[in-house]
């Protein structure tokens, strides 16, 4: 070979070696740094090109700062779906694209959310793990008091028409450590949302509170259905699991007692619209007497009359009788209970004012009569017959008050007692006697 064609193919030769070394340098990576906003071991990508396995994508390098790469080398020759997956756990960004978002085009906005880069798209790319922004910045905070923590709950989520109200398909909310859960929804929402909590599966019931005065679920019809609502600019929310009031406060305890035979009582008053088949039903005790557990406690007045088997008490009689169970009362047409927030548990006898036994059942001719009754502190027995002890028992068969005495006629003192309807034991010589009481 001359000098000349040696020249010539050494040209040819570093042209070939330029060219290759071009198209190695064109032959870019692709570059994703994705931000974990909380503490992780491992970062991966998933998707069909690794058939949705959590553990079968690239992993990422983690730049020590919060933020992982993963560096694709080459860049994939044509367009990529995946999700991240951090620690095993393969994000979800359905709620996201519901609230706005559009980290995940590929998406039914209710079964599936996913990421996808372009081969238009640049080589260089940044996103964030479960959320379609940067972790600092915030979006809107719904936090949850969960009242009751025994056992303590594993999933707080929420639910609603953008859920199609599938207890299971809202977000899910993190866990502060002291029985609240905080969601972030980021983006905020663009419009009204419509919402309820669920708790370990479970979705609140709201009804009974709206029914009671509460205003927590302002999307009701006071009887199938009661949702929260987020309106749009009204910010963070805290907000109680299944009722309206703060943890804290009380429940309130209805004791009835009736008469007679029952098979189903329970309240009526203006917030169920009078109807007598939609306030709350009692519990029967068992011994003649029905608990009704409001809970919590009514936020207002809570003006109510009882109904047996269907039956609305009528208590205009006894008001005009000197009783003062019913004062909301025109002693003519209407007689109502009322209870006033603070006043604390409540017992009465159903369709009237008194207990059902006024005065102590004769036994062996002792003559005992008690009075007044019912009555917050002195009950004044007189008797015949010297009465030698005095046993007062609750509702349950607690012992709760004994005397022993030589007198036919005792001031009894029962300041210390609880509200409620109580059985009193009068015992003389050869006899005993039993009759219910009421402490208000």
């Amino acid at each position: 070979m001359n000098t000349k064609n040696l020249l010539k193919f050494r040209k040819a030769f570093l042209l070939i070696i330029g060219l290759c070394l071009f198209a190695v340098s064109y032959a870019q990576n692709l570059v994703i740094t994705t931000e974990v906003c909380a503490p992780a071991t491992s970062v991966r990508l998933t998707g069909p090109w690794w058939n949705w396995d959590p553990t079968g994508g690239p992993v990422a390098t983690s730049n020590g700062n919060g933020t992982w790469t993963f560096t694709l080398s080459p860049a994939p020759t044509a367009d990529m779906e995946y999700l991240l997956v951090v620690d095993g756990v393969q994000e979800n960004l359905i709620s996201a694209m519901q609230n706005g978002g559009t980290c995940a085009p590929v998406t039914d906005y209710a079964n599936y959310a996913n990421r996808k880069w372009l081969t238009t798209q640049p080589l260089t790319i940044t996103n964030t793990y479960g959320q379609c922004g940067p972790c600092s910045n915030q979006g809107l905070l719904i936090t949850v008091a969960v009242c009751d923590t025994t056992p303590s709950p594993t999933s707080v989520r929420m639910t609603g028409p953008f859920w199609n109200w599938d207890p299971n398909a809202g977000p899910i909310a993190t866990s502060n450590g002291n029985g609240t859960w905080t969601f972030n929804l980021f983006p905020v929402p663009t419009a009204d949302m419509e919402y309820l909590i669920s708790v370990d599966g479970v979705q609140e019931n709201l009804i009974s509170d709206m029914q009671n005065g509460g205003t927590c679920a302002p999307v009701t019809d006071y009887f199938n259905y009661a949702n929260r609502k987020w309106i749009v600019g009204s910010g963070n929310v805290n907000i109680n699991y299944n009722r309206c009031v703060p943890c804290e406060y009380p429940d309130l305890i209805i004791t009835t007692e009736v008469c007679d035979s029952a098979t189903q009582v329970n309240l009526t008053g203006p917030i169920w619209q009078w109807n007598p088949a939609f306030g709350p039903q009692a519990v029967n005790n068992g011994n003649g007497t029905w608990t009704f557990t409001i809970s919590p406690a009514p936020t207002d007045t809570l003006e109510y009359l009882l109904v047996k088997n269907g039956v609305m008490e009528n208590l205009v009689t006894d008001m005009i009788n000197g009783g003062g169970c019913a004062p909301l009362t025109d002693y003519s047409t209407y007689a109502n209970r009322r209870w006033i927030i603070g006043q604390g548990a409540v017992s009465n006898t159903y369709d009237r004012c008194s207990p059902c036994a006024l005065s102590i059942e004769e036994n062996n001719q002792m003559d005992v009569s008690i009075y007044p009754n019912p009555t917050n502190s002195i009950f004044k027995l007189t008797s015949t017959k010297a009465i030698e002890k005095i046993e007062i028992y609750s509702l349950v068969g607690e012992l709760v008050y004994s005397l022993e005495t030589n007198k036919f006629v005792v001031d009894l003192d029962i300041s210390l007692l609880e509200a409620g309807i109580y059985t009193i034991s009068v015992n003389g010589s050869n006899s005993n006697q039993n009759a219910r009481i009421i402490k208000n």
